[in-house]
This record gives structure tokens, C-alpha cells and sequence, in this order.
């Protein structure tokens, strides 16, 4: 149920506009398509009520003043505030509405610190259709979807669902969360008989790999007499795959598995990878213990659901650093 209201929220957008009229207006077009609207008027407000609502998209008017009441509209303050939420919220969409549309230096300025986000020009003939064009433009745009994905997935994790839950956000998500290593995903898969997988993810390469998950909470180790040994879940799924890898090894005709003959689809199942998902880091020593047995490990390695949230952040930190032109040298 918790899944379902978060998935029907509207999309909150926050306007930054220090003219009550034109606020006015943005805020009564956006209310009547749907979204949930905030209001600022200035750099200082923009920057607090964004933080404190996380909005999903801002409109910023560049010419605002440093704070409310004060006579000081200026550009400048504008891109400083653009800045500032694009430090916080690299990805997050910031729509410009500007009545600056003829001056090419603004406009160079701000396309390049807002990594060719969206102008809305308030000389536009129809500023009501080009306004609302921007926001759904905005909400498409893949980065910030992806950023948004691994927030929620985060939060998923936290709160301890039981597997199942995590089975079907990642086969929404497998791009994000699974990486780009991948092609496709299916889950449940059916490797024989009466036997799923979790998760059958196909790389780049043709070859599939095995994912079966567990819940956050399960222990990874557990201590006997000061040494550290699987948990009895992280024992039991490491023989789930094993037998997994049994059936697929049974499989006719060389391991292509028949289901897929039949839909003309050739798919190599001989010897898969296959990922064990299960627990949280409690410490340093589990990492570096588990870090070490994947070492040994021959065509299985155990991952908790710390490493798929860190694997997805560094590739959005490395989308990061590319969009913002960084210097990699």
C-alpha cells in the first residue's frame, strides 16, 4: 500500500518568481495540470524552500532579488541560485524562465551551467503551453530519472521489505540498479521445472547471469567462537544457486534452455554467473571479510544491498562529473 500511494504522488514543482503576477500565473497553470506547487521569490527563500519540499522540477526566473522585500533584482542573483541547486541536486531539472532571450552572453552563460537545461522565453506567444511543455520535458529526462530511481531504492532498502518487493523494483529498474553491462531482464525466471530465479539478467555479450535476493535484514555472517561463517540464509541461497546451475547444466541440447527454443530466442545458460543479494554491511570487518571470499569464488559472488546502492551511485557520480565538463586529465 505504501508503494502504491508513493507511486500516485503528483509531482511537486517549485517556482521562483519575485513578480506576483507572473507567480500567479505559473502557479495557477501548473495547480490546474496537476502538479503540486510551491512558491519563492528570491535567491535566499529559492534556495531554503527547495530544500525543505524537495521538489522534483524548479522553475527559476533569472532576474530575482538576494532575498524577499528587497529592490535588488539582479541576474546575477538568478545564477547564483541556479548554482546553488544544481551543487545540491546535480541532476534535478531547473527549467529558466527569462525574459532575456535576445542577450546571447546570459543565455551561453546559463546553457553552460545548467548543462543545456530547458529556456522557457516569457515573450513566447503561448507561455501557458511552453511553460507546461518544459515541466513534462523536465520530468522525462533520463539522468534525473535515474537519480530519482536510486533515491527510491534507497529508501526501499530501509525500510526492510520483504523479498518480493525487492524482486520487482529491481526487474522495473534493472538498468539502474543492475547496470549497463546489461541488455534485458527477466524475473521470475523459470530455469526448469518448478525452479525460478529471482532475476535472469542478460549482459551485452549474449551470456545471462543468475540473480537471487534476499531480504536487508538477513545476516550475512555469523560469529562462532570469534570466527565469522555464512549465516544459515546466506548458506541456504548459495545452495539455491548451486542447484540452479544443476538444472541449467541438465538442460538439452548443449544448455539452450527449451523454453527459449520456442520463442526463437538462443540464450547460453552453460556455467552462469549468479550474484547472491542479501543484508547490510553492520562494519568494516564484514566488508573487507566478504570483499575476500568473493576473491575465491568461482563464478558466484555475494553482494549486500549496500553494494548494489554504491555500484549505481558511483555510475551517477560519474555521470555527474561529465556533465559538468569536469577536467579528467
Amino acid at each position: 500500500m505504501e508503494g502504491a500511494l508513493m507511486s500516485e504522488a503528483k509531482p511537486k514543482v517549485l517556482v521562483i518568481e519575485d513578480n506576483d503576477a507572473s507567480a500567479s500565473d505559473y502557479v495557477r497553470w501548473l495547480r490546474a495540470d496537476g502538479y503540486v506547487v510551491e512558491r519563492a521569490s528570491a535567491r535566499k527563500d529559492g534556495i531554503e524552500k527547495a530544500a525543505q519540499v524537495s521538489p522534483e522540477v524548479i522553475l527559476l526566473d533569472l532576474q530575482i532579488p538576494s532575498a524577499p522585500d528587497r529592490a535588488d533584482e539582479d541576474v546575477q542573483h538568478g545564477i547564483a541560485t541556479l548554482e546553488a541547486l544544481l551543487d545540491v541536486a546535480p541532476f534535478r531539472p531547473v527549467v529558466v524562465i527569462t525574459a532575456h532571450s535576445r542577450d546571447r552572453e546570459i543565455m551561453r552563460r546559463v546553457l553552460q551551467q545548467n548543462r543545456g537545461g530547458a529556456f522557457v522565453f516569457k515573450d513566447a506567444d503561448d507561455l501557458e503551453r511552453e511553460m507546461l511543455k518544459a515541466v513534462v520535458v523536465a520530468l522525462k529526462s533520463p539522468a534525473y530519472r535515474m537519480s530519482k530511481t536510486v533515491a527510491e531504492f534507497r529508501a526501499l532498502v530501509d525500510r526492510n521489505e520483504k523479498e518480493d518487493e525487492y524482486r520487482k523494483f529491481i526487474h522495473r529498474h534493472w538498468d539502474v540498479i543492475l547496470g549497463p553491462e546489461y541488455k534485458s531482464c527477466e524475473s521470475p525466471y523459470e530455469i526448469s521445472r518448478g525452479m525460478k530465479v529471482d532475476l535472469l539478467a542478460v549482459r551485452q555479450d549474449g551470456f545471462a547471469d543468475l540473480w537471487e535476493l534476499k531480504r536487508p535484514s538477513d545476516s550475512i555472517f555469523s560469529d562462532y567462537n570469534g570466527l565469522m561463517h555464512h549465516s544459515v540464509e546466506c548458506a541456504r541461497a548459495i545452495g539455491q544457486i548451486m542447484q540452479y546451475h544443476d538444472a541449467a547444466a541438465r538442460e538439452p541440447r548443449q544448455g539452450l534452455l527449451h523454453h527459449d527454443m520456442r520463442r526463437g530466442v538462443s540464450m547460453e545458460l552453460h556455467r552462469p554467473r549468479s550474484y547472491v543479494v542479501i543484508g547490510r554491511y553492520r562494519d568494516a570487518r564484514e566488508r573487507e571479510r566478504l570483499r575476500l571470499e568473493n576473491s575465491f569464488l568461482a563464478g558466484l559472488a555475494i553482494l549486500t544491498y549496500d553494494d548494489l546502492i554504491e555500484r549505481a551511485e558511483q555510475l551517477l557520480g560519474f555521470l555527474s562529473r561529465y556533465r559538468n565538463g569536469e577536467d579528467h586529465g
